[in-house]
This record gives structure tokens, sequence and C-alpha cells, in this order.
């Protein structure tokens, strides 16, 4: 049973700090590094890595989970590699994910979509035609690519996924 946001104290930090590992968060100094090379921040403005590390810092845990910011992560790790720190902003947000997901917070519709089609077809998308330059679909047949092939064991992780987007996979 999911536990209310109102509820965070100082044990979700402890667990933060847990989930990230060796890496260290208080030793961020907030050079933008890790902002600086972040994919996602090059496409959606408002995310910085390095604001999150601080608003972690600061125990702003319960505001960072209720908006969808953590979820703009495309998790690259660039961030951790800009970083002079080790601090790793992507283990940062992954944690914070991992607490938003223990908490009952869903994650975003396309994050679900895409959960969604790796449960039925074990793909992110469904594959697809490209278009060339003159308007012409071409099939992976036609660029003599080979089958998709099914993933590995997909059930084991079919169920997991199902419970990251809360239930059944036709919803």
């Amino acid at each position: 049973m999911p536990i209310a946001i109102e509820v965070l104290t100082s044990k979700h930090l402890l667990r933060i700090r847990e989930i990230v590992g060796f890496q260290h968060p208080e030793y961020c100094y907030q050079c933008a590094k890790c902002t600086s090379g972040c994919t996602s921040a090059k496409v959606i403005s408002e995310y910085k890595p390095h604001l999150i590390v601080a608003l972690t810092k600061l125990g702003y845990i319960d505001e960072l989970i209720k908006s969808s910011i953590i979820w703009a992560c495309s998790e690259c790790w660039k961030c951790s590699e800009f970083c002079p720190q080790e601090v790793s902003p992507v283990e940062v947000v992954l944690a914070l994910k991992n607490i938003a997901c223990m908490l009952g917070v869903k994650p975003p519709k396309a994050i679900q979509e895409m959960a969604k089609n790796v449960i039925e077809t074990g793909y992110i998308q469904n594959p697809m035609n490209i278009t060339t330059k003159d308007f012409e679909l071409i099939s992976r047949e036609d660029l003599n690519l080979p089958q998709l092939k099914e993933p590995y064991k997909p059930d084991k992780w079919k169920e997991k996924l199902k419970l990251l987007i809360g239930g059944a996979s036709n919803e």
C-alpha cells in the first residue's frame, strides 16, 4: 500500500542515499557541468540536474516527487560523466523515481504508454517504415535488415512493468 507523500521524512533522504550508493550528492557544489552536458536539459529548459541534486540535499523530496520534472531524465548518464565531484545526478533522479513509485505516484502517460508497448511487444514502439526524402516508404525488408527478435524471457519484466503502470496492460 502506497504511503502518503506528506509523511516523507529524513528516512527518505537516507533511502535516497542507500539507492545512490557510493555516489555523494552532498559533494555537489553547483557548478552545473551536469546540466551543460544533459541531453534532456537541451530540450526541456526547466530540467536542470544540478538543481534537482540541490533540492534533494535541502530536503525538497516531496516537491520533486509531486512535480513531473524527475520523469524528464532520459537516463543518458552524461551528467555523471561531466560531474567533477562524481555526484552522478542521474542516480539521484533514479532514486527519486523509485521513491515516487514506492509512494504510488504514477509516471507520466508517455512513460506509461512506452511501458505498455514493452509489455505487449517487447519494444518501446512498434517497428515502422521510414520515409525517404522522395517520400518513398522503406521497410526493414527493403533494407535487408534482419527480422526483430523477441526479447529474452519477457515474462519476468512484463509483470514488473505492469506494476509500474498500475495493473493490466490494456488500460
